[in-house]
């Protein structure tokens, strides 16, 4: 970004100076030394002199560099992303008219031959022989400059276009979850694939478009005994639109996609802290699940050695995403004697679930669950006899479960009642900031932490300023690291 708004700024600088010079060539015509003047004549029409080869070429740059530049906005890369990706493939245009633009010879030096110098110790010995200087075009040499970078870049692009076609990947599996998410599982495009967690890859669909790849973080990575990878997709653009739309229309089997990666991300050093705060709000929590799944699979493992994750949805019905794979790592850590490894907290904004209303006969519907009060008489839970064996909290510690009173009465019983463990980590609104960073700063004094972040603009603007203002005034210090694909 830093590169990009240098380009925008100094190339208007740049131009606007041109565009000053064009008068100054036609106003202060030499008429001594014409040789030197890039106007034919005294006087002559500044827009003539624009379409001189330097003219056409530099005006044409700086278009290209204004269009790069607008489409970039967050505004424009949001509702026309195509417009965004497109005009930035004109950087090939872009070097070629760069390499032109100081062909034209606009700028001048005087020759100095023989007969030159000649003239010059004539003038030392005061001979008074007439000096007449020759003028002609400055070579350029920007070719020079670009011929190592491009012929570096070059090799990379042929490089990465060969080793992306061969990626050809197969879609063994597709699955539609809350919240208008694609899961798509991949088979491994060699037998040496591999990928870490947190890692993400580009993905190419030829039917849709065969210069866009579009970067997904990898929720499953493969394994020695299961060679596939999985990845979640949020429906939101044209782009995985039309993918959606594809997937419906032709099937799996009968569409194109190419992988590249994986790449490396910020996420990676997760797994490498001994205490990890983590926040995801949407799909956000992509980069986080390949975690879950790695305290799954190592419970006994010393890092990560504990993972504080809160993730924020806007429907409870998106808690099924993870659902089963939390339970399984909760229990999985209690059965290792870990059960300190894993804390997780759930928020749904949404006050009430938009859902069907359901016609049951209250006469003939037979009660096959168990009801839990606390001490205030709230609900707080609902479980089965064979749910209630695997809790191993006693039902007289479970205060720490019950939803606030302004919202007890919005309290879905699904997701409780399907997965307990996660329904009593489950509340209503969204996070209480302050007490949650001063519980942090309570819990791990003169400690530096790591705070990992996926989610929309603005809660990343928040969460950079609570974790400034902790470091700033309490003896715990956080270092803010967060992925966005924008």
């Amino acid at each position: 970004m830093t590169v990009a708004i240098t380009l925008v700024i100094f190339g208007v600088i740049h131009s606007v100076s041109h565009f000053v010079n064009l008068w100054n060539f036609s106003r202060s015509y030499d008429e001594q030394w014409p040789e030197i003047n890039l106007a034919r004549y005294k006087g002559e029409s500044p827009f003539l002199l624009l379409i001189s080869v330097a003219g056409v070429t530099g005006v044409s740059m700086l278009l290209i560099v204004l269009g790069m530049g607008l489409t970039s906005t967050r505004i424009v890369r949001r509702k026309v992303y195509n417009a965004f990706w497109y005009t930035h493939q004109l950087y090939v245009p872009f070097m070629i008219l760069l390499m032109i633009h100081p062909l034209s010879g606009v700028l001048k030096e005087e020759i100095l031959d023989e007969k030159s110098l000649s003239q010059d110790r004539n003038v030392l010995t005061n001979i008074s022989i007439p000096n007449v200087p020759k003028f002609a075009a400055i070579q350029s040499m920007t070719w020079l400059w670009m011929a190592l970078p491009l012929t570096c870049f070059l090799l990379d692009m042929l490089w990465r276009i060969f080793s992306r076609n061969l990626a050809r990947v197969k879609i063994l599996n597709v699955s539609h979850m809350p919240g208008r998410t694609i899961s798509l599982s991949l088979s491994c495009p060699h037998a040496e694939f591999s990928c870490s967690a947190g890692q993400y890859v580009l993905v190419q669909c030829s039917e849709l478009s065969i210069m866009e790849w579009h970067p997904f973080t990898v929720v499953e990575i493969p394994t020695i005994s299961q060679r596939k990878f999985v990845l979640w997709i949020k429906v939101k653009g044209d782009w995985t639109e039309g993918l959606e739309k594809m997937l419906k229309e032709r099937g799996p089997n009968n569409l194109n996609v190419l992988i590249d990666g994986p790449f490396s991300s910020p996420m990676q050093g997760i797994i490498r802290n001994d205490i990890a705060i983590c926040i995801a709000a949407g799909v956000g929590i992509t980069p986080f699940v390949s975690v879950l799944r790695d305290i799954l699979m190592n419970p006994k493992n010393r890092l990560p050695g504990r993972i504080h994750l809160i993730w924020i949805v806007r429907h409870e019905r998106e808690l099924t995403w993870i659902a089963s794979l939390a339970t399984e790592a909760i229990l999985q850590l209690r059965n290792s004697n870990r059960p300190d490894r894993l804390h997780l907290e759930f928020y749904v904004t949404n006050s009430q679930e938009n859902e069907p209303k359901r016609n049951v006969n209250k006469e003939q519907k037979t009660i096959t669950h168990m009801v839990v009060l606390n001490e205030k008489g709230y609900l707080t839970h609902v479980i089965n006899d064979d749910e209630r064996r695997t809790l191993l909290t006693p039902n007289n510690k479970r205060n720490g479960c019950a939803i606030e009173d302004n919202m007890k009465n919005d309290f879905d019983f699904e997701i409780a009642k399907k997965y307990p463990l996660i329904g009593c980590r489950l509340r209503r609104g969204r996070p209480h900031w302050d007490r949650v960073f001063g519980y942090w700063a309570h819990l791990y004094p003169e400690h530096h932490l790591n705070l990992y972040c996926c989610g929309p603009k603005k809660l990343v603007k928040l969460l950079r300023s609570k974790c400034k203002y902790s470091s700033r005034f309490t003896k715990t210090k956080l270092t803010f690291i967060h992925e966005a694909f924008s």
